[in-house]
């Protein structure tokens, strides 16, 4: 009998224990969600000069993303959708600007006119204006949306796995010439190995049984 009351009293010490350590991180997790969920685009200028854009990162298991990001936005699930596991994604949303862009002609048109006009598409937009000496282009717009996965794929069913980073443009003036990708694997904290607490807890009930 005493041997029966040691060993639950071990177990429910490991239970307890697990649950606490489990209870613990996932409050921290929703906390760190909420806070990503709500924070805005800052910006700073970068160590190259140009202006850098950061936001915090939203933490999801597969299921989650799913729920929380790919439901909600069609573009994005449809470049993830041929990922067996999505490691990260990232959209953002850019605006290139040039304000004016003068083209002048070596030699000038043999007729004086002007001409004046709008160009305006889902892509980009812009204002002109020519005559016999060249061309002046103002407010020179390009939006895009750019989609960057980075996952495993498979081929078949039981391929190998192969992880990939993929960047996609909705702008289709916009390409990416060159790419580079590399993902950083840390081991996992000894504090935060589920078994390791396990073996504490059937340690410290032991001792209490004793």
């Amino acid at each position: 009998m005493k041997n029966i009351t040691g060993f639950i009293l071990l177990l429910l010490t490991a239970l307890l224990l697990i649950s606490m350590h489990q209870c613990v991180h996932e409050k921290r997790a929703a906390k760190t969600n909420l806070l990503a969920l709500t924070d805005t685009v800052q910006h700073y200028t970068s160590a190259l000069g140009t202006q850098t854009a950061v936001i915090r990162t939203l933490q999801t298991d597969q299921k989650q993303l799913k729920g929380v990001l790919l439901e909600k936005d069609k573009e994005l699930a449809a470049v993830t959708k041929q990922y067996s596991k999505v490691h990260s994604v990232t959209k953002f949303n850019t605006v290139t600007r040039i304000d004016t862009i003068i083209i002048r002609y070596n030699d000038t048109i043999p007729c004086v006119f002007s001409r004046e006009g709008i160009v305006k598409n889902k892509w980009y937009s812009f204002t002109f204006k020519a005559t016999q000496n060249g061309l002046r282009i103002d407010s020179l717009i390009l939006s895009n949306n750019t989609f960057v996965v980075t996952g495993t794929k498979r081929k078949w069913f039981l391929g190998k796995e192969t992880v990939t980073t993929e960047v996609t443009h909705t702008n289709p003036y916009l390409h990416t010439r060159q790419l580079q990708a590399a993902e950083v694997r840390y081991n996992t904290p000894i504090g935060k190995k589920w078994y390791l607490w396990l073996a504490g807890g059937i340690t410290g009930g032991f001792l209490l049984a004793k």
